[in-house]
């Protein structure tokens, strides 16, 4: 296998050691120098109950979407196991417990599922679990019968074992090591007339530079760059591991993580961590970001700073808690009362996760208003990884645009500037009192109904997030052609099938593009508007049932765009947005 395009899969209970099994493969092909996208799956239950599933995607060129056939499927429990079976590529790999703790009857044993071109390997994960020092270590056997089978060096594995578990004692790594190799060596003895080698003949170096990564991990990393000073936040899926991120980091570099008791306690105490002049930010997902929409359009009035992380999940209400969707856009981008407009970006991988959340910090001070960067839950949790990211002086410097302190200069908090940005004092700076209110105000903040103030400051207030285009990234065009028969316009986690499914579109012969959109609200209307132009179709794949963005940037197509709408709970498949490609091709020709 010259070139490595590989999907594998660890399945079993929770408690099972399922993910730590997935999170050391993960860490041990990108030591292999592969390009890895790693997922996990879990219940919402706490541990003991339901089904775990790791999938990593392991690549020899760049990986940006999930891979949609399994070649090697790792059970760690045949019965959870059972449900991963239509997802096996024709001639998988299958390695198995052959001497399970308990009897499984055959209408709940994986082979019973399994088609004849799939290979099994049976080895007894518990027995030689046990035999190594620990019955819990059984995850590490498999792993050691799939490095062989598949030709993984072990070495890769060992150090990655030595990594994870060297903070709990020699013994601790010492039981693990043994257990791996004991998978390693019996698969070696017993399927020594059918090892691949696969992974063997790939080429690929190490690239010390790199490291793995999840999307909730870079958020985190991204506001402690940015000098964050105080984190609110109350603990909610999949937001919560931001939150434990910055509980162990951002006390060392001076800064203090609360637990407030909800979330519009937690947008309460950012608004005025900000307002007092200190970085500040929270992170919720869909319920907890409708209980703050009422505090952040207090922001948009008081004009002060907020960075609020929305982690979609499926919904509405508490919906889906470790399920994926992106179903929030209308309500980051519309959510609460009266008009209040606000900024709305929303990353695509995990390396934007980091630039974008440094940058949020720069656009809720200069620009004075909440910052929503909208992430899923793929996104937080898949891992990926990437060149160390690294903070610019640039992007770390303060935009806050202060008062001119020159002598008998007249200061109005509110100043109706032609950028619609008025300088902002911190409190402390002598002879900068102001009043800030979530009432309707004047210029100096005070207090006012009248139609000709509310008129006034309105367009005020949208004037200025308007400019803030200047400083939002502009659309990304990919396969740029001056004709295209379907262009695909694709937001958040979704974006790397949209690139994967064009990719292979144009391959076919099809003239596709594609175009990537992080900045939702404001967006760049003139681009998307000259993409959409050029295009035959457009078409929006979204992870939501109403087409969310579509319906946003509809007004700018001349006809209506087409639209790929799935709420299936998982991330969208390349091959549907390929699909779909190729069906509005065939009614166009």
């Amino acid at each position: 296998m010259s070139e490595v395009d590989f999907t594998v899969e660890v399945c079993g209970m929770a408690g099972d050691g399922t993910i730590a099994a997935g999170g050391l493969i993960n860490e041990a092909m990108s030591l292999g120098g592969f390009s890895v996208l790693g997922f996990d799956s879990y219940p919402a239950e706490i541990r003991g109950f339901g089904r775990c599933v790791t999938k990593s995607r392991i690549g020899s060129t760049d990986i940006v979407a999930l891979g949609e056939q399994t070649h090697a499927l790792i059970s760690l429990n045949d019965e959870q196991s059972r449900s991963r079976a239509v997802f096996l590529d024709d001639h998988a790999l299958v390695f198995f417990d052959s001497n399970p703790p308990s009897y499984v009857s055959e209408e709940k044993s994986l082979l019973s599922t399994l088609s004849n071109n799939v290979e099994v390997f049976g080895l007894p994960f518990g027995d030689l679990a046990v035999a190594s020092g620990a019955a819990r270590s059984k995850n590490l056997v498999a792993l050691g019968g799939f490095a062989a089978v598949t030709g993984i060096d072990p070495s890769l594995f060992r150090q990655v074992i030595l990594k994870k578990f060297k903070a709990k004692g020699d013994r601790i790594v010492d039981i693990n090591i043994k257990s791996f190799d004991a998978g390693y060596d019996y698969a070696l003895e017993k399927f020594h007339d059918r090892l691949k080698n696969w992974f063997a003949k790939s080429g690929t170096q190490y690239d010390s530079d790199k490291v793995m990564m999840s999307g909730n991990q870079a958020i985190g990393m991204a506001a402690i760059e940015a000098g964050l000073k105080l984190y609110f936040g109350y603990p909610i899926t999949p937001a919560t591991p931001i939150m434990e991120y910055l509980a162990k980091w951002l006390p060392e570099k001076g800064g203090r993580v609360v637990q407030m008791e909800d979330e519009i306690s937690s947008i309460g105490a950012v608004l005025g961590s900000f307002y007092a002049g200190e970085r500040a930010m929270t992170a919720t997902s869909g319920p907890g970001f409708a209980l703050m929409t009422e505090l952040i359009t207090h922001g948009v009035m008081a004009e002060i700073p907020a960075v609020i992380i929305d982690a979609q999940r499926a919904g509405p209400a508490t919906g889906l808690p470790t399920k994926t969707e992106q179903s929030d856009l209308h309500a980051a981008v519309f959510g609460g009362p009266g008009d209040s407009a606000r900024i709305v970006i929303a990353p695509t991988n995990v390396e934007e996760c980091y630039y974008m959340v440094l940058k949020s910090f720069q656009l809720a001070e200069k620009y004075q208003t909440p910052v929503i960067v909208l992430t899923d839950f793929f996104l937080d949790n898949r891992v990926e990884n990437l060149h160390t990211p690294r903070a610019s002086d640039e992007l770390r410097a303060c935009w806050n645009v202060f008062p001119d302190e020159s002598p008998g200069n007249r200061y109005l908090r509110y100043e109706d500037t032609s950028s619609g940005i008025s300088p902002r004092a911190i409190p402390g700076m002598q002879g900068y009192n102001y009043t800030a209110t979530g009432l309707e105000h004047t210029e100096s903040g005070s207090p006012d109904y009248s139609s000709e103030i509310h008129t006034k400051m309105t367009e005020k207030r949208h004037r200025k997030i308007r400019n803030a285009l200047e400083d939002l990234q502009q659309p990304t065009e990919f396969f740029s052609s001056d004709q295209l028969d379907v262009g695909v316009i694709g937001w958040g986690s979704t974006f790397g099938s949209v690139l994967e499914a064009v990719a292979k579109s144009k391959k076919n012969g099809f003239r596709v593009g594609a175009l990537k959109i992080t900045s939702i609200f404001p967006y760049h209307s003139d681009i998307i508007k000259a993409f959409m132009a050029k295009s035959g179709f457009v078409l929006i794949p979204e992870l939501n049932y109403e087409g969310q963005l579509a319906n946003l940037l509809e007004r700018l197509n001349s006809k209506p765009v087409e639209r790929l709408n799935l709420v299936t709970a998982t991330p969208i498949p390349p091959s549907a947005i390929q699909k779909r490609i190729e069906e509005l091709l065939e009614v166009g020709a």
